[in-house]
């Protein structure tokens, strides 16, 4: 199984739209039930960009390699934390691309050396 064609370009491109989207939403959800006190702004802001995330794979917005599952929950994972101002969309895909970077075997770095 190779997890990397998850993060396909539609998600990148759609993750911040759904975040942006996300945050909208939530501030007038938050306003019109007047939710200001603890975590509960961010539960909405996760219950938001969960539904929009889920929405937008089953509406076709969003191409996923396999398994599509993990995707989803992936995409769920990253509009959430990019929503509530934990990471910005650019922080999380250098960390997701850090994840299949290939790391320099032992070997290849003793050859490296010996050049």
């Amino acid at each position: 199984m190779d997890i990397t064609g998850i993060f396909s370009e539609s998600f990148w491109w759609l993750a911040p739209a759904l975040s942006a989207a996300t945050v909208l939403l939530a501030g007038v959800v938050n306003g019109l039930f007047k939710i200001t006190k603890g975590i509960w702004q961010q539960v909405v802001a996760w219950d938001i960009g969960t539904a929009l995330s889920v929405s937008a794979y089953f509406a076709g917005l969003i191409k996923m390699g396999q398994p599509e599952w993990l995707g989803v929950v992936m995409l769920c994972v990253v509009v959430g934390l990019s929503s509530n101002g934990i990471y910005d969309i650019p922080a999380i895909k250098a960390w997701v691309d850090a994840w299949f970077a290939k790391k320099p075997t032992a070997s290849a770095a003793k050859k490296k050396t010996q050049k």
